[in-house]
């Protein structure tokens, strides 16, 4: 199941806040969840450090600071912005922001629900690119994801894997490489060896001696196994 869109409401009207969360609930509930509302911009502030929502529905009139404003004050916080206002004068500004969307209040359902399904369908394909281009190693403290672009190799280790990157960085999880192999989610990986699978954007050349080889671009040479050698000569066509 795909993951709603967590929403923060921001209106310094309480009927605006009150008839924006009814219709979010009666027409997108099964794209969106509710995380937070606030009447003023201090709260939301607060709200959007507190909460990482995916996206904050802005009224722009607020007192002292309008919407606009409030939004070159928040810095480096990540959040998609569709404005709500009643004022069509500030569509053009508020698109200098980038905004996925500018609602003129009242607003209407099916505007409302066209939006809301556009952003959740776009953010639901940004996550799905972003997991399946990378390697998701989980433990104790969390989920770390390393792009496939910076894997060079990786070499069994009992029952642990070393993770081989670019750079010369390496790291070791608690995971088979034949788990490794079935969860990568590529085409350019390739099991040379019982205890090595490579990246094969990064091969540099093919080595005859020693039963076969491959020294990859750092000039590391992994060792191809019987095994395995007539899969690694019909993919490197030899």
């Amino acid at each position: 199941m795909e993951r709603k869109l967590k929403a923060i409401l921001v209106d310094d009207e309480l009927h605006c806040l009150e008839t924006l969360r009814f219709d979010l609930e009666r027409f997108c509930s099964d794209q969106v969840s509710i995380v937070g509302e606030a009447q003023n911009l201090v709260k939301a502030t607060a709200m959007l450090i507190a909460e990482k929502p995916d996206v904050l529905f802005l009224d722009i009139d607020f007192p002292g600071m309008n919407g606009l404003e409030f939004l070159e004050t928040i810095g480096d916080i990540k959040v998609r912005v569709i404005f709500t206002t009643a004022h069509s004068k500030y569509a053009i500004p508020a698109y200098k922001f980038k905004a996925e969307a500018f609602l003129l209040k009242p607003i209407e359902a099916s505007e409302l629900k066209e939006v809301v399904s556009k952003l959740f369908h776009e953010t639901s394909n940004e996550e799905k690119h972003f997991i399946h281009d990378r390697l998701a190693i989980n433990d104790m403290h969390g989920t770390t994801y390393i792009p496939y672009q910076q894997i060079m190799a990786c070499e069994s280790n009992n029952n642990y894997c070393i993770i081989h990157l670019k750079g010369g960085a390496s790291q070791t999880v608690s995971k088979t490489l034949k788990h490794i192999e079935q969860t990568i989610n590529s085409t350019t990986f390739l099991r040379i060896h019982q205890s090595y699978l490579i990246n094969t954007e990064y091969i540099n050349r093919y080595l005859k001696s020693d039963g076969g080889s491959i020294e990859m671009i750092n000039k590391e040479i992994y060792p191809i196994s019987k095994s395995y050698k007539e899969r690694v000569h019909k993919f490197l066509e030899l």
